[in-house]
């Protein structure tokens, strides 16, 4: 190994060293600054710069735990989970999964970390194009059985078992969220929308119909299963259900294809 990669190789365990214990040798000492001192400097600025990247990452997180706690919590964080990326803004990936054995006392905060990182995946998912309503008149009426969807890759759902997305109005706002409580709606769906990440409460029966046709299935299958789950008994056509899903997911502008 050469002698600059020596250097480099102690820099960087003294850096990520919390307890300080690295062997500093490397640095000399001069009359102004000492080599703890200046090596503490860059000690120090990394813990700072990834602290503000989480803030970032998590905003609504940090307006809820407060500056002085969110940092300690992020330091936590950070002494469990080095940074491997040389982009920072994927560095909060397990940030969710750390609050809640960090933060047993305040299971809203691992909730609200989740949904902010879903709505960041949400906004940052690849471009595509955009299917609208229109295209459905260039379907053939006995192609319709046959037809297939592509949906843009920012479209997930995620389950609250908290108030969660109240919390995060409120603290999107400015506002003093409410209390923490049972969740009214328990699933929700994200998906960008105008460059926006959109979310809406989503009930079971559109979830699963929603789940099958991004895992393949054609319409005429989406009205099979329709079918099954309303049995013979039902009020409402599934065919006719099937097109009113259909309809909103291509005005919310979830489906880039349709073959």
């Amino acid at each position: 190994m050469s002698q600059l990669a020596q250097l480099q190789q102690a820099f960087q365990a003294y850096v990520l060293d919390d307890d300080l214990t690295s062997n500093r040798d490397f640095i000399v000492n001069d009359a102004k600054v000492g080599a703890k001192k200046r090596l503490g400097i860059y000690h120090d600025a990394y813990r700072l710069r990834i602290v503000e990247a989480l803030g970032t990452a998590y905003g609504n997180v940090k307006k809820l735990l407060g500056d002085h706690f969110f940092s300690t919590t992020a330091r936590g964080y950070l002494s469990l989970h080095l940074s491997t990326n040389p982009n920072l803004r994927w560095y909060g990936a397990h940030m969710a999964e750390y609050l809640k054995t960090a933060l047993p006392q305040h299971p809203i905060a691992a909730e609200l970390a989740a949904f902010e990182w879903a709505l960041a995946l949400t906004f940052d998912s690849h471009d595509a194009p955009t299917a609208h309503l229109p295209a459905l008149a260039a379907i053939a009426p006995e192609a319709w059985g046959d037809v297939r969807f592509k949906f843009h890759a920012g479209v997930q759902f995620i389950t609250m078992q908290y108030n969660t997305v109240a919390v995060w109005k409120a603290l999107e706002a400015d506002e003093a969220p409410p209390k923490a409580s049972a969740a009214e709606h328990h699933l929700w769906l994200i998906w960008r929308q105008y460059l926006n990440a959109n979310f809406r409460s989503i009930d079971d029966a559109e979830a699963s119909a929603l789940r099958l046709v991004i895992a393949g299935a054609s319409f005429g299958e989406l009205c099979e299963a329709l079918f099954e789950r309303m049995g013979d008994d039902a009020t409402e056509d599934p065919s006719a259900q099937a097109a009113q899903y259909l309809i909103g997911w291509l005005e919310a502008e979830l489906i880039s294809e349709l073959h």
